[in-house]
């Protein structure tokens, strides 16, 4: 069975920072609920606040967080100096931490309809109160109400960072009290001179028997200063935070981020309620070594129930890793969105690997208004390798190519699934060992910002089952070979080097207790089919990178005489039952939370 945790390493000639390391000799630094800030943050003398530990803390030092919650904005002062020197933030092993954006709101009365009324001074809030901040950027905006003036937030824009929780479960914001009064879990606020009031609908909870919270803080690990290089980010529960809609072009906020920074590391952490982008590695406040930029590594993270999306950025992502992560029910609520909604979308980025991440239910509005994008490669990427990823049941497309033109990039050994495919004017993609199970395309050339023809691609040795390529695809140098089609899928009418099976074959993903399997039916037809082993070269196009495919997505190598088209190299006739994802503990953990 595929394991995809923090040991599983690919090495690439354009990822220049060690993947694992060793810290060099500094000071251990402790916070804990029992400490005080007056300490000295020792093991039996620990800090109270991980802030206060940021404040400290110089290349080398590791900063241990003892179990409990902490309801603060982390924003380290300084960064490290190498991978041997970096600043750890980390979580006791073993032991849970949690990073609230968000405060306990108590003492609810009942108000007319069932309705209850929290009322609290404004001055709770400091100078930052997300019932009174709208969803959007608060630096991209126009009067252009109807266009993209909003950083492309399309529908929603009345919308606040305000969120209203019981029992861990976010209610949904309402336009108008009269709403709030005929729909349950939904809240509506006004703010006067002086006090904030909440109207919620908790359906038949007393919010006064359970655990509310409101939440207050735009972010929970963020520097304010930007470009600090080398800090890892490890272990950490992080909830409820009021973070911006982050669009391209502007600083890119998020619950966790760099804030331009390079070299950083995120992983293990759960990250439940981001209002919008959970993690960004896109572009800073102020200026930051553009030289150094990006290099980080984004791992076995687990990201359920953000706004807009699970990990952005823009430029500053050049040669980093994004692996291992699980990211699931993106604006499952439904309450604003746009042309950023998406598990995980980089603009502007070069070199980037997008390896082994589970990515499902990323949800819109509607199919006109906004998108709901499991992996979207959008505007000027280059040189990425997408490879190993399971995405499924997104109500946009699985994977959309927009708009590049910049260098070349290869989608392999990935399983997509009920969702669809969209590639809108781009050029020097190569697809190959790819899955598509009942995932549509859909191709546009897009007329407007000397946006590129389709064109200059490669199709070879991909499994389509139930749909297969759209019959209106056209462009210079698109080259099909040793593709699959069956159960329905037809091929494009310009590939002379396609197979059509005879006969449908059973092929069936779906989710168990464990995680995702997908059934599949080697038939004697199928396994007759092979394409060419894929080695460097071999596609003809200008990659940074080796873009040799020897293995399959279980990381087993293909037979040069025997090369099975489709994702998975050993496949034994009849039915196979591949376990392509395995729920992590980390995972599992997240949907207790949510559960308890």
């Amino acid at each position: 069975m595929r394991q995809i945790f923090a040991f599983l390493i690919l090495v690439s000639p354009f990822f220049t920072s060690k993947d694992c390391y060793s810290q060099s000799s500094g000071t251990d630094y402790f916070v804990a609920k029992t400490g005080s800030d007056e300490n000295p943050g020792t093991s039996s003398a620990p800090f109270l606040t991980i802030n206060h530990a940021a404040q400290i803390a110089q290349p080398g030092d590791v900063i241990t967080v003892r179990e409990g919650t902490y309801r603060e904005w982390i924003k380290p002062a300084r960064g490290g100096n190498s991978e041997e020197s970096r600043i750890t933030y980390q979580a006791a092993e073993g032991e849970d931490v949690y990073i609230l954006g968000s405060e306990p709101a108590a003492n609810w009365y009942s108000d007319e309809n069932g309705i209850w009324k929290f009322s609290v001074d404004t001055s709770f809030f400091d100078d930052f109160n997300p019932f009174t901040t709208l969803t959007r950027h608060p630096v991209y905006v126009t009067a252009d109400e109807e266009g993209d003036g909003w950083g492309w937030l399309k529908y929603g824009r009345w919308t606040h960072l305000g969120d209203v929780f019981i029992n861990r479960d976010g209610l949904i914001q309402k336009q108008t009290l009269d709403e709030v009064s005929t729909t349950a879990l939904t809240w509506y606020s006004e703010t006067t001179d002086s006090k904030t009031h909440i109207w919620a609908n908790f359906g038949d909870a007393n919010p006064n028997d359970n655990e509310v919270e409101i939440n207050t803080r735009a972010y929970a690990f963020f520097p304010e200063v930007s470009g600090l290089s080398y800090i890892t980010v490890k272990g950490f529960i992080i909830m409820n935070v009021a973070s911006h809609w982050a669009p391209p072009t502007v600083y890119q906020p998020a619950a966790i981020g760099p804030n331009g920074g390079n070299h950083w590391i995120i992983e293990d952490n759960i990250i439940l309620y981001a209002k919008g982008a959970a993690i960004s590695i896109g572009l800073p406040t102020a200026e930051a070594d553009f030289e150094k930029r990006g290099h980080h590594i984004v791992r076995n993270n687990v990201i359920l129930r953000a706004g807009q999306g699970g990990i952005t950025g823009q430029t500053w992502n050049n040669k980093s890793q994004i692996y291992g992560n699980h990211i699931e029910d993106i604006n499952y609520r439904k309450e604003f969105g746009g042309w950023e909604t998406a598990g995980i979308k980089h603009h502007g980025g070069d070199s980037l690997i997008i390896r082994d991440n589970f990515v499902r239910r990323i949800y819109t509005l509607s199919d006109t208004i906004g998108a709901a994008h499991g992996i979207w490669n959008d505007f000027r990427n280059s040189n990425w390798r997408v490879t190993g990823n399971v995405i499924m049941d997104t109500e946009g497309h699985s994977i959309l190519v927009e708009a590049n033109w910049g260098g070349p990039s290869l989608y392999e050994n990935n399983v997509f699934a009920n969702g669809s495919i969209g590639n809108y004017s781009t050029s020097g993609d190569a697809w190959v060992h790819n899955l598509f199970l009942n995932t549509p395309q859909s191709w546009e050339n897009q007329p407007w910002g000397n946006r590129p023809p389709i064109e200059n691609l490669r199709w070879v040795n991909n499994l389509f089952v139930g749909d297969g390529l759209n019959e209106a695809i056209s462009g210079p140098d698109i080259i099909y070979a040793n593709n699959v089609f069956t159960n329905g899928a037809l091929p494009f009418e310009e590939d002379s080097n396609f197979i059509l099976l005879e006969n449908p074959i059973q092929v069936n993903i779906y989710s168990t207790d464990v995680g995702i399997c997908l059934e599949l039916n080697q038939t004697e037809e199928l396994a007759e089919n092979n394409g060419p082993l894929i080695l460097n070269g071999y596609l003809e196009f200008p990659f940074s990178f080796d873009a040799s495919v020897k293995d399959d997505f279980f990381k087993k190598a293909r037979k040069k005489n025997k090369n099975l088209v489709g994702p998975f190299a050993r496949l034994k006739n009849g039915i196979n039952n591949l376990p392509v994802y395995e729920y992590t503990d980390l995972y599992k953990k997240a949907i207790k939370l949510l559960e308890e």
